[in-house]
């Protein structure tokens, strides 16, 4: 059972634990994180390495490595690509907050350069309802997408965290 199905929305403040997130078909209240010392993110972690990753390779990227507050916990994934990626990226989606793409190399996010990424998902849209994404399928079953990644006035200094 995953971290949506188990979230006791009763015991948090609208105003000050999270907040409102699409998810999984309908808007939920989506609490905080700050750290990975969050019991959440444990939690989410512990089931999301439960999966079967086979040659995949997990980093922690994003804010909540960096120790900002989030309420999503962005995860990129490397290695090659088989048929199963896809499926494998769907179900961790559905164990919690997870926002996860795939890219070819880690170098790819650690180059600050560019900050032009090519990356991939397993949907090409947000949610049923959202619209589609910029981008297209590719053969390997994802939906790949080139954006230029903005920092929105923050200065990334921890280097992405691998997880298994």
């Amino acid at each position: 059972m995953g971290y949506f199905e188990n979230l006791d929305k009763a015991a948090l403040n609208l105003k000050t634990d999270g907040e409102i997130r699409y998810v999984d078909g309908g808007y939920t209240l989506v609490p905080w994180m700050e750290s990975t010392d969050d019991e959440i993110y444990k939690n989410c972690l512990k089931e999301l390495l439960e999966l079967d990753w086979k040659h995949y390779k997990l980093y922690l990227v994003g804010g909540l490595l960096q120790g900002w507050k989030t309420t999503d916990i962005d995860i990129c994934i490397t290695g090659a690509v088989d048929n199963d990626l896809p499926d494998l990226m769907k179900q961790a989606a559905k164990l919690g907050p997870f926002d996860l793409y795939y890219v070819d190399s880690l170098e790819t996010i650690s180059d600050n350069s560019t900050r032009i990424w090519e990356f991939a998902k397993a949907d090409c849209k947000a949610h049923e309802g959202a619209p589609r994404w910029h981008g297209q399928w590719k053969s390997d079953g994802l939906f790949w997408m080139c954006e230029k990644f903005e920092a929105k006035d923050r200065t990334y200094t921890e280097a992405p965290l691998a997880l298994n």
